[in-house]
C-alpha cells in the first residue's frame, strides 16, 4: 500500500540522492545500514531524514518509533512532503495498526479512503483502504488483540515433525515443525509458520475449537484471490504460555484442482507471525527437538539486523551465497525446501540452462495451483548470520507456466524476493535463532 516516492533523488547533496535512492528503489538493508552513520542527521534535509527514519522503524520492526516520527513529520512538514503525503500517512496508519492502536489506524485509512473519493481516485485502491480501516475498527472492538498473559520466563516446547500431507503427495523427505496447542481448552497441533502473516484455520477446525466468528473480513493473495473472514481464539496456550484474543483467518484451503485439494484438506491449522512477534525471540533447537522462547532476548551477535518485516507481513532476509552473492529470502518454516524465484533465475538464466537439470515445480496456494518450469542444480551453501549451511541440491523455479510457456509467478507473495529458504536449511544447523526485537536471524552450530 506504500506508494512510490517522488522525486527523491534530485537533491543536490550526495548523501540525501543516495538515502533517496535507496528509498525509492526499496533497499531496506543497505538503508539501514546508511542510518548507522550518526553524524548523517546533521547533512541532510530533515524531511528527507525523518522520512528515512520512519521507513527504517517501520521494515526494522519499530512500529511505536514509527508512530512517532511519522507523526512529527507530518505535523511539521506536510507542504515539504508534496507528493509523498499519502505514503507517509499510509505508513502511519500501517504502524498504528502494529502497534495494537486499531482505533487510531481505523480512523487515518477511513480519511484516507473518503479523501481519495472525493478526489476521483482509483476505486480499487480506495476499497483497499477502507477494508483495512474494516478491519481495524473490527479489532478495536475486541480489546487488547493477541495479548500475553504469561510471566517472561524461559519456555521450551516440544517440537512435533507432522509430514502426512506430504507423504500423501508422494514426497518422503519434507514435513511440517509443528506444537500442541489448546484453544478454549481444546487440544489440537498447530504448524510454526514464519511465513504466515496471519493465523490460519479452516472453518471446520475453528467450529471444533470453539472458536468465535467475527464480523471482519479479509483478502488473502497466493496464487489467486481469497475473500474470508476472521474467527477469535479466546485462549490460546502453548506449554506454558497463555494468549487472549487471537484471531485466526478462515482459509479452507480449496484449490479447485482436485488432485491437490486431497492434500491441501489434511492441512493443520497455523500459527503465524501475530503470535511469535509476542514472543520477542525463539529458537528453533533442532539438537532437541523443541521450540525456545528465552526468558531475556539474547544480544545481537552480527552487530546489525539481516531481517525485515515486509509490509505484506512477510519475513525477508539477507543472506549469501558461498560466492558472496548477497540474497534477499523470504524465511518460511511452513515450507521445507529452499526455493529460487523466477526473479533470481531471469538473472542467472545463461548459468542455470547450462548446469540445471530440467524439472517442474507445483505449488499449492490460497486460490489455486501453479504448476511451473524449473531446475534443480547442484549443492549450494548459504550463510545465514556468521554460519553457513549447504543443501544437496536446490530447485529454480523459472516462473514459466509449465503448459502455456508464459511467465507467471508475479502474483506470488515472494515473487519480488530471490528466492526462500524452508526447513530444509534451517535443519541443517544444531539451533537457529529468530529474534524479533533486533530482527537477525542466525544458524548456530552446522552439522556436519
Amino acid at each position: 500500500m506504500v506508494c512510490l516516492f517522488i522525486a527523491l533523488s534530485v537533491l543536490a547533496q550526495s548523501a540525501e540522492e543516495r538515502i533517496g535512492s535507496l528509498m525509492g528503489e526499496g533497499r531496506w538493508f543497505e538503508l539501514g545500514r546508511e542510518m548507522r552513520n550518526e553524524a548523517l542527521k546533521d547533512s541532510v534535509n530533515p524531511v528527507l531524514y525523518g522520512m528515512a527514519v520512519s521507513m527504517n522503524d517501520h521494515y526494522f520492526n519499530r512500529p511505536d518509533s514509527a508512530c512517532k516520527t511519522l507523526g512529527e513529520l507530518l505535523g511539521a512538514y506536510q507542504d515539504q512532503l508534496g507528493g509523498n503525503t499519502l505514503s507517509m500517512a499510509t505508513l502511519l496508519g500501517m504502524n498504528l495498526r502494529r502497534s495494537g492502536r486499531y482505533a487510531e489506524a481505523a480512523d487515518l485509512m477511513q480519511s484516507l479512503a473518503d479523501q481519495m473519493s472525493a478526489q476521483g481516485m482509483d476505486s480499487t485502491t480506495i476499497a483497499g483502504y477502507a477494508m483495512f480501516a474494516k478491519q481495524c475498527r473490527g479489532f478495536a472492538g475486541i480489546g487488547d488483540v493477541c495479548r500475553p498473559l504469561h510471566k517472561a520466563e524461559e519456555y521450551r516446547v516440544p517440537i512435533v515433525y507432522d509430514g502426512r500431507m506430504h507423504e500423501a503427495s508422494g514426497d518422503s523427505l519434507s514435513h511440517f515443525i509443528c506444537v500442541k496447542a489448546q484453544v478454549n481448552g481444546n487440544d489440537d497441533l498447530f504448524i510454526l509458520d514464519t511465513g504466515a502473516g496471519v493465523n490460519v484455520i479452516t472453518k471446520e477446525q475453528a467450529e471444533k475449537l470453539g472458536m468465535r466468528q467475527l464480523d471482519i473480513a479479509i483478502v488473502m493473495q497466493g496464487f489467486g484471490t481469497v475473500h474470508g473472514r476472521y474467527v477469535l481464539a479466546d485462549t490460546l496456550r502453548i506449554g506454558g504460555m497463555t494468549w487472549v484474543n487471537v484471531p485466526f483467518a478462515v482459509n479452507d484451503f480449496e484449490t479447485g484442482h482436485a488432485e491437490a485439494d486431497k492434500v491441501t484438506g489434511m492441512m493443520r491449522p497455523v500459527i503465524g507471525l501475530p503470535v511469535m512477534l509476542t514472543m520477542n525471540e525463539l529458537w528453533l533447537d533442532f539438537d532437541n527437538n523443541e521450540l525456545v522462547v528465552p526468558k531475556t532476548c539474547t544480544p545481537n551477535p552480527l552487530g546489525y539486523s539481516n531481517m525485515i518485516r515486509t509490509d505484506g507481513e512477510g519475513l525477508r532476509v539477507e543472506s549469501e551465497l558461498d560466492s558472496g552473492e548477497v540474497l534477499h529470502m523470504h524465511l518460511d518454516t511452513g515450507g521445507f525446501y529452499n526455493v529460487m524465484t523466477g526473479k533470481w533465475y531471469d538473472s542467472h538464466k545463461t548459468e542455470i540452462d547450462a548446469i540445471g537439470t530440467p524439472d517442474s515445480l507445483r505449488m499449492a496456494g490460497a486460490g489455486g495451483v501453479l504448476i511451473t518450469r524449473s531446475y534443480r542444480i547442484p549443492n549450494k551453501c548459504f550463510k545465514l548470520g556468521k554460519a553457513v549451511a549447504c543443501v544437496d541440491s536446490l530447485e529454480v523455479n523459472t516462473g514459466i507456466d509449465l503448459h502455456t510457456g508464459v511467465k507467471n509467478d508475479a502474483g506470488t507473495a515472494v515473487s519480488d524476493a530471490d528466492g526462500t529458504i524452508g526447513l530444509e536449511l534451517l535443519e541443517c544447523f544444531k539451533r537457529v535463532i529468530i529474534n524479533f526485537r533486533d530482527m537477525y536471524i542466525v544458524g548456530m552450530n552446522p552439522r556436519e
